[in-house]
């Protein structure tokens, strides 16, 4: 297995992992506070992490550079904190059509701003997939919409900052360079994003008793913070330097199918032939976009003359 397509697996379990835990953590992240639960997530992926990252990758966390840690800072700022954020922030106050067209175009963001910004160059077959994956995550969700629904200004310009913050993350993650090793370096996300939700999580602590918190929605923490901040972010670590921003960006399409996959298993809800359809196109638009169409055409035309 090539090291592009290895990181393209990579990358996906990463937003499969995300986006599964969207059905299961929706009721807690409903009744805690936005900044709390974030930080106490973190912190579980914090005890998870530290101790591996000592024992395995033999990190040495007293002699970690400033750089390493300003790419930690950056990473954990973009694509933890602000993008959780604001989405949490914009999602009750933003009608689902408007939701998912916004959040439907990350990978679009992280092609025009890769092609823009870092100079990418860029492919047909990636813009191919961009166009498929954003049309089949509108499709899917607008399928499933109850009803119209009211956006505030708020909400919108909540969504798209995350959106913004998260298409960020990706390019900055797969453009800048680190010493540390994957699971380090998720390791120090997860303090760097506690240690920026701490502040506000201390003012929300001030009218909101930790005790109010029942067994089941300690276990959904427990859950996020090892599901949805230590594995995933070991495996985004792992892939996105093997792999284009652009298609790194692709994998992020694979979050609503895998939030639909969980509702279905867990929860026991229909799936739709749209979603179904849509879903096949995703998948099929991800490896699209990892295919070297030029290449293809290269070696079937020096046949073709033999």
């Amino acid at each position: 297995m090539s090291d592009r397509i290895r990181g393209l697996i990579y990358v996906a379990m990463c937003c499969i992992l995300v986006g599964s835990s969207y059905p299961i953590a929706k009721e807690a992240m409903d009744s805690i506070p936005t900044w709390t639960f974030t930080c106490i997530t973190f912190l579980v992926a914090i005890v998870c992490l530290f101790p591996l990252s000592i024992g395995y990758e033999k990190t040495r966390w007293s002699s970690v550079s400033k750089k390493d840690w300003l790419f930690v800072s950056i990473i954990s700022l973009l694509g933890a904190v602000l993008y959780t954020v604001f989405l949490l922030y914009g999602i009750p106050s933003t009608s689902a059509v408007s939701a998912s067209v916004i959040s439907s175009t990350t990978p679009a963001v992280v092609l025009v701003l890769s092609v823009l910004i870092f100079k990418e160059k860029f492919r047909l077959n990636v813009g191919i997939s961009v166009a498929l994956a954003v049309i089949s995550v509108v499709v899917m969700t607008l399928s499933g919409a109850s009803g119209p629904g009211n956006s505030t200004l708020g909400g919108v310009v909540f969504l798209c900052l995350s959106t913004l913050s998260n298409s960020l993350n990706i390019l900055f993650a797969n453009k800048l360079t680190t010493s540390l090793k994957p699971l380090s370096l998720a390791t120090g996300v997860c303090i760097t994003g506690a240690i920026f939700s701490l502040p506000m999580c201390l003012i929300e602590l001030k009218s909101y008793n930790l005790s109010l918190v029942t067994a089941h929605q300690l276990g959904i923490i427990v859950y996020y913070g090892v599901f949805v901040w230590a594995l995933p972010y070991i495996f985004f670590f792992r892939g996105i330097n093997k792999i284009s921003a652009s298609s790194a960006g692709m994998c992020v399409a694979l979050i609503p199918v895998a939030s639909l996959v969980a509702s279905v298993v867990i929860y026991g809800d229909k799936v739709r032939m749209s979603d179904a359809v849509a879903t096949l196109v995703i998948i099929f638009s991800v490896v699209f976009s990892e295919i070297n169409i030029k290449g293809i055409f290269k070696k079937t035309a020096a046949k073709v003359q033999l």
